[in-house]
Formats: C-alpha cells, structure tokens, sequence
C-alpha cells in the first residue's frame, strides 16, 4: 500500500469517527431544541470556514462562481441537511435506527462508483456486497422488530428521517468525490471552507422562517450559564471537529481513494455511530444489532484489502 493510499484511508477513517459524533447531539441540547442546536453549531462552523477561505485565498482565483456554489450546496446537503436528518431520526426513534438505515449508503456508493469509475471487477465487490447486506438486513430487524412494544408514527418519523439523512449522503459523497476528480488542483482546505460557509448561510437564512414557525426553542429558554455553556461548548465542539475536520478528512481522502473503497469505509461510521448511540442510551447491542456490525465491517476490511492488491498490481504493470 502506498503512502498516499494509506494516508487517505487514514483520513477516511478519521472522516466517518467524526461523522459518528453527530449521533451523540440529540443527547447534547440541553434545554434547547434542534433547531437551535444546529443554528449554533453551523454559525460556529461557517465562521471557521470564513476563515479557512482567507487562509486559502490563493485558490479561490482558480475557482470559477459556479464551482463556488456548487461547494456551497454540498456543505447544505451533506452537513445542514444530513445533520439535521440524523437528529431527527434520533430523537424519534433511538440510537440503532439511523445507522442501521445509513449502512446501506456503503453499498449503493461502492455499486454505483465501480459503474462510474470502474477499479476492480465486479467478482472481487461480491463478498464484501454480501456482507454488507447481511449487515444491513441484521440490524435492520432489531430495529423493525422493537416496532411492535412502540409508537409506530414515531417509528415512521425515525425511518423517515433516517431515509433523508441516507439520501443526503449519498448525492453528497458521490457529486463530491466526481467534482473533486474534475478538480484535482483544489485544496481540501479550500474546498470544506466553501462547504462550511454554504451551511453556515443556509442555517442563518433559515433563522427568519424559523421563528416565523416557533420552530425554536431559545425564546421561551431560560438563559442560564449552566444551560448554556454546555451547550455552547458542546455544538463549537461539534463545528470544529464533526464539521470542519471531518469534512477536511473526507475531501482529503476523496482526492486519494477510489469511489468504491471510499463507499466501503463509511460503513465504519455505522459502529461508531451505533457504539456513542448505545454509550448514551446506556445498554448494549443485541446479538443481532452485533452480528450486523461485524458482517458490515468485515465487508469494509476486505474491500480496503481487494483495493490495495488492485493498486499494488496496477503500480507493477506500470513499472
């Protein structure tokens, strides 16, 4: 495996852990509600992207307005609107239901990305496939199943959710990494300050249909420093890392990995996300819950290991 290679499969997975951290935010509002925690939490991250831009000014002369807006947009899509989603399918229906629904963004990525940048033959994606449909349809039952001793309008929220947020994902991480292809002269840092400061916009644009519609908390909250602060701290935490590193680690990776074997590695972000889920509901997984988690892992493993001995084996011919 080459340096470069490993490195992105480093900051790959760097990217999903910090991706997984968005799991926990639902636990981390406090007396505020969802809104108000992603408002705070993307104005943090468009200020850091402000001033990534003026760190990577430079390049912003390469870019064209309408590869500008296009960053913007997959800041919107990928963060406000994945995030968003997250929370929602969190607080309607627990730790297990977005991962589990998540966990077929991996597939669709590697199926999809073989078809536009074909790397590997289809025979060699069949197991690591499989696996992840084994992983999918394993926790996808648990979490069916706890359908019967609950709400199932609220379990329809939680899958609802969870599809938008899958569905964000997906237009995101592949107009993504196609974009960032057609641009290999880009700076990932420049690339995820475009990124943060389209969220960033989008959430203050939003500020005014929000309190058109009451749909924040913070005007009927009690404004204390001990319900505030953490809260502060909690979502700036979350911009610096969740947002801003992860994004600078994706689109790093993007520019070094395939679209398959990037699809694969987000399956890593199901366990990470499941793991702070169930930390925070304070229980373990069930044996089904485990068994989708380690099929769609080991999918991951063996992806990473057919890509390196694709690319070892294309570095040799080359030689």
């Amino acid at each position: 495996m080459s340096k470069s290679y490993a490195i992105g499969v480093a900051a790959a997975l760097f990217a999903t852990f910090s991706w997984a951290l968005n799991f926990l935010s639902p636990y981390l509002m406090g007396d505020f509600g969802t809104f108000d925690f992603i408002t705070l939490r993307f104005i943090v991250s468009g200020a850091i992207g402000l001033a990534m831009l003026r760190l990577y000014r430079q390049g912003l002369a390469r870019l064209n307005g309408r590869a500008m807006v296009t960053a913007a947009l997959l800041g919107v899509v990928g963060y406000t609107l994945y995030i968003g989603c997250v929370m929602g399918s969190v607080l309607n229906g627990g730790a297990i239901i977005a991962p589990a629904f998540l966990s077929a963004a991996p597939i669709m990525v590697a199926l999809i990305g073989n078809l536009i940048e074909p790397t590997v033959s289809w025979r060699a994606l069949c197991v690591p496939v499989l696996l992840a449909v084994l992983g999918l349809v394993a926790t996808n039952y648990g979490a069916f199943a706890g359908v019967l001793d609950g709400d199932l309008s609220t379990y329809l929220q939680a899958v609802g959710y969870a599809v938008g947020a899958t569905l964000s994902w997906l237009i995101f991480s592949l107009l993504n990494q196609v974009l960032l292809t057609r641009l290999p002269y880009i700076s990932s840092g420049l690339w995820t300050g475009l990124m943060m400061v389209g969220a960033g916009l989008s959430v203050v644009l939003f500020v005014p249909f929000g309190l058109t519609f009451n749909l924040y908390s913070a005007p009927d909250v009690q404004w204390r420093l001990d319900n505030t602060l953490p809260v502060l701290a909690a979502a700036s935490a979350l911009a610096c890392i969740a947002s801003v590193g992860g994004a600078w680690a994706w689109n790093f990776a993007s520019q070094r990995l395939p679209m398959a074997l990037s699809g694969q590695l987000i399956s890593v972000e199901t366990l990470f996300a499941a793991a702070f889920g169930l930390i925070a509901e304070q229980r373990l997984p069930t044996g089904l819950e485990t068994l989708g988690i380690i099929a769609l892992l080991s999918g991951a493993s063996i992806a990473v290991r057919v890509m390196a001995q694709h690319q070892r084996a294309g570095a040799s011919v080359r030689a």
